[in-house]
Parts: C-alpha cells; structure tokens; sequence
C-alpha cells in the first residue's frame, strides 16, 4: 500500500489541496480589493459601473428606434437590435477592462504571496460577474416593458452567451501580455479594431442584404458569429448551420494561450 502511495503521480499530491485552497484565497482577498480600487468603498460607484454598460446599450436601441420602427427581422426592432448588442457587452466590455488589470493593481505585486495571474484571474472573476448583472438587468427591464425576452432555443442562447464571455475573455487574456509588450498603443489599435468588428457584425441590418462579396469577408469575423448564433436561437428564420462556432471558440482559446504564455514568460516584467 505505501509503495502504491509513492507512485502516485504527483498532481495527487495531498498539498495540491491546499496550494488550491491558498490560491483561490489570495484571488479572493485581490478580487474584493480590486473592487474598492475600482469602485470605491460605496455602492455607488458599483451601480455606475453596472450602469455604464447598460446605457451604452439602452442608447444603441433609443438611436435604432428613432431611425426605423421597422425591424429587418421578426417583429420587434427592439429585440433585433438587441440580439446583436448583447454580444458586444459580453465580450468586448470584458476584453477591454481585463487589459488594465495588472496596471490598476501593480502595488498588490509588492506583495510575496500576490502573483500577476492572482491579478488576472480576479479581474476576470469581477467582469464575469459584472456581465451577467449587466445581462439579467437588461433582460428583466425588458420583460417589464412587455417585451418577449424568452429565445426559441433557450439552450442555444446560453451557449451564445457562454461563447461571448469565453473569447471577451481570451481576448482579455492577450490584451494584458500584448499591452505590456507594446504598451498604450496596442490597447488603441484593439479599440480601434473591435469596433470595425463590431460595425461589420451585422448588428445594426441582417448580412443577408449584404453583396456576396462582403459576406465573404465578415464571415471571418468572431463578432459577426456571435451576433448570428444569438439570433439564431431567436429567430428561427436564421440558418444556424452556417455560423462557424469553431472560429469564435478557436480565438478565444487562441487569445488565451497567448494570454498565459505571457504571463508566464513575461511575470518579471509585470513587476517592473
């Protein structure tokens, strides 16, 4: 029995439970400060960071309303314009504020015990959370208006949503190493990118009215099949089989790996 216990590989190890327990510990005690960093010690400042996002959206939806009551597809121009803005909150919100997690709490780094992924991995808790307050806020506001918020396919929805927040979050994961690299620029030229992305994504009219030739292209465009797998599990006039989930999948594994190779071979320079 010992020498069975001795072979053992060592991810058995009985320590691996409490360095997992320690590690979830430190992310706990970063995430509640990277909250009063960010947020203060009110609620207030939570609710304006709740509220942001949430704005951002009701302001897309006003703009779309006041130039066509007309919706492109099904019946409510409210709920199309919608489909295509929810992706975009769950994903490039996150991918954009998971960039700064490092430089709004490098003094946490002075620390022994505090690593850069403690850092991320805590931000990255905080803007999961953060989305689906946002998303189930939005939701419930737009069921109390007496707007029909249930999709067709409720299981396709979710992993729509799930699909969003997994590549907000490889993105997030390549911003950190990649703006360390090159610095404020490359952080520019991500905005500067995703919202060509986002413009091109189909959110504002269906890419069925679109020439050929430019379908062509945006098909190639993660934005653009999220946008189309939300809809989908909307609108049943929506051909599902030709959205590229794999693509959406792959870059955000892609922007993970390259998020944690950086923070692998680059931890010496997130101290500096």
């Amino acid at each position: 029995m010992s020498s069975a216990m001795r072979s053992t590989p060592s991810f058995f190890s009985p320590h691996l439970g409490s360095k997992l327990r320690e590690f979830w510990r430190i992310v706990g005690a970063v995430l509640l400060q990277d909250m009063r960093t960010r947020f203060g010690a009110s609620y207030f400042g939570y609710l304006i960071a709740i509220a942001w996002p949430l704005a951002h959206m009701v302001l897309i939806i006003v703009a779309y309303y006041i130039r066509t009551r007309l919706a492109p597809i099904g019946d409510s121009p409210t709920m199309f314009i919608s489909t295509g803005v929810i992706p975009y909150i769950l994903c490039l919100y996150p991918a954009r504020l998971m960039a700064m997690a490092i430089v709004q709490n490098r003094s946490l780094l002075n620390l022994p015990v505090v690593y850069p992924i403690h850092l991320i991995v805590s931000r990255c808790i905080l803007e999961m959370l953060n989305a689906m307050v946002v998303l189930s806020i939005f939701l419930f506001v737009l069921y109390l208006l007496d707007f029909d918020v249930m999709p067709t396919d409720l299981s396709e929805a979710m992993r729509a949503v799930g699909a969003a927040i997994f590549l907000g979050f490889g993105l997030g994961f390549m911003n950190i190493s990649l703006c360390l690299l090159m610095g404020g620029f490359f952080m520019l030229f991500f905005l500067l990118a995703m919202a060509g992305l986002y413009i091109f994504s189909g959110v504002y009219i269906p890419t069925s009215v679109l020439p050929e030739t430019v379908r062509e292209y945006i098909i190639y465009n993660p934005i653009f099949n999220i946008v189309e797998w939300m809809r989908s599990a909307y609108y049943t006039s929506y051909d599902g089989q030709a959205i590229n989930r794999t693509l959406v999948v792959g870059v955000g594994a892609a922007g993970l790996t390259i998020g944690l190779a950086g923070e692998r071979f680059l931890r010496g320079a997130f101290l500096r």
